[in-house]
């Protein structure tokens, strides 16, 4: 299945839709002679970070659309992109850290157990359509201005369905007293997934600083007004509200920006791309379907945990689990600007360098990680959470996996791999719960630990498979990058 899913997405040249950018030149017709005279237009070079350490030439096409003074791949967009997941993570990881300290067990655990519901369900609410979104508009920007529309209100009302489904069900899940606080930490999650998917089309017209800039602001306001509440209140209510409000806000900034740079884009002379059923239901689900499956087997442990040893662990694994999440926001900025390269790429070279030199890194961290377990937990959360140090270490070793699938993932789903990457998914959510049931019971936290060293090898086989096949299929030399010294 991944095999012909791959297959199927070399209809059409990785750069442009024009067939005229096969070969070495484009071939233009001359006003003069009335014939065809072939001309070889100059190649552009795509500039790495040091952590590469290479150039990419992309001979025979066009030179990738921007703004005039931004590079897509700038150390400098690259950097600000860094600062700012590095600033999202590091306000998640101080809100959890003082939560922690400050509020007690149970609503600890609830807080965990809300952020991470909350999360699921703005990932299934996603339904595809923020990778859609910003492989789409990478490929042609001039004909996304209704594409954009038609996506955001689908996500928008996705998330609303979701809020009345938490609302429903949430006196299942948790006690009476804790409902209302539970709803609201869902909802800001909600929110922020809308947000996520506006960010997208900043991705894919190469401006992630301007994304860049929404969530450091974002973020910020966040940060103040839960440190606020936590020190003079410790309210889990407030608490929040802090989290919500400052989400919507910045949604709704973020559609008003991106909504004006696509229309003062728009082609209004070409057909503008629409989220049509068809076009829903071939390209974007089978992602969102995948990406959903991947949330599960991500954060499914909490539940695993829940059931057997109570809510109290579930703070614990959540807390050990955000400081690996914070690590993680390396690989997740750099492919968050390289993605529209990745879509445009005809072989695994790209892919290769970047996943390399991500991996190595993350071996670096879990080695670091692995060897101050014992010490740097119980520094961040206290000697209350000591009992979860083994439960990091052994996460910590999946990080270079984390790492490399990062790049992985992001190279199937540029090469139109959704069925791939469902596949991968599905398969994956298998182990993971495999994993969880067998280990779980006896081992708690360090069993759900595990699980997801296991499971992210089982990403990595499956990735790797579907890019051997779709670099075997891909042959062509139209618009093949290059790589030169620098």
């Amino acid at each position: 299945m991944a095999s012909s899913a791959l297959a199927a997405s070399t209809r059409e040249p990785a750069i442009g839709r024009d067939s005229d950018t096969r070969g070495a030149g484009r071939t233009t017709v001359s006003a003069k002679s009335g014939g065809q005279s072939a001309r070889s237009e100059p190649a552009h070079s795509l500039h790495f970070p040091r952590l590469l350490g290479r150039k990419l030439t992309i001979r025979g096409g066009p030179a990738i659309d921007g703004f005039p003074n931004v590079k897509l791949l700038s150390r400098d967009v690259i950097a600000v992109k860094v600062l700012a997941d590095a600033g999202s993570k590091a306000v998640t990881l101080v809100i959890t850290v003082v939560a922690a300290r400050r509020l007690n067990a149970d609503p600890f655990g609830i807080l965990a157990f809300a952020m991470a519901t909350g999360w699921l369900l703005a990932v299934a609410t996603d339904a595809g359509l923020s990778m859609h979104l910003a492989r789409e508009v990478a490929r042609d920007r001039t004909r996304s201005y209704r594409l954009l529309l038609d996506v955001v209100a689908l996500r928008a009302g996705l998330a609303f369905f979701a809020a009345t489904v938490i609302a429903l069900l949430t006196p299942a899940l948790v006690p009476a007293h804790w409902r209302l606080q539970f709803i609201v930490i869902a909802l800001a999650q909600l929110a922020g997934g809308v947000l996520e998917t506006v960010a997208h089309y900043f991705r894919g017209v190469q401006r992630s600083e301007l994304e860049s800039l929404i969530v450091i602001v974002q973020r910020g306001v966040t940060l103040i007004w839960a440190l606020v509440v936590l020190w003079f209140w410790r309210r889990l209510d407030y608490l929040a509200i802090a989290l919500l409000v400052p989400a919507l806000v910045a949604a709704v900034v973020a559609m008003v920006v991106a909504t004006q740079m696509s229309a003062r884009d728009v082609d209004h002379s070409a057909a503008q791309h629409r989220l049509t059923p068809a076009a829903f239901v071939r390209n974007a689900l089978p992602l969102g379907a995948g990406v959903l499956l991947s949330a599960l087997y991500f954060r499914c442990d909490l539940y695993f945990i829940e059931h057997w040893h109570g809510v109290q662990p579930v703070g614990g694994y959540h807390a050990v689990f955000r400081l690996v999440e914070a690590l993680r926001l390396l690989p997740a900025a750099v492919l968050a600007v390289l993605f529209p390269v990745l879509v445009q790429s005809t072989d695994a070279m790209l892919v290769k360098r970047v996943g390399a030199a991500l991996t190595g890194v993350g071996v670096a961290l879990a080695l670091l990680g692995g060897v101050g377990a014992s010490w740097l937990v119980p520094a961040i959360y206290g000697d209350a959470f000591a009992y979860a140090s083994p439960a990091f270490a052994i996460l910590c070793l999946a990080l270079p996996l984390f790492f490399l699938n990062y790049a992985l993932t992001h190279q199937v789903i540029g090469w139109d791999g959704q069925y791939a990457y469902l596949v991968i998914a599905a398969a994956a959510l298998v182990a993971n719960i495999a994993a969880n049931l067998a280990l779980v019971p006896s081992q708690g936290l360090v069993g759900a630990a595990i699980s997801t060293v296991l499971t992210e090898v089982v990403v990595t086989a499956g990735c790797l498979y579907a890019l051997s096949v779709r670099s075997g299929v891909l042959s062509r030399p139209a618009v093949s990058p290059r790589v030169e010294p620098l």
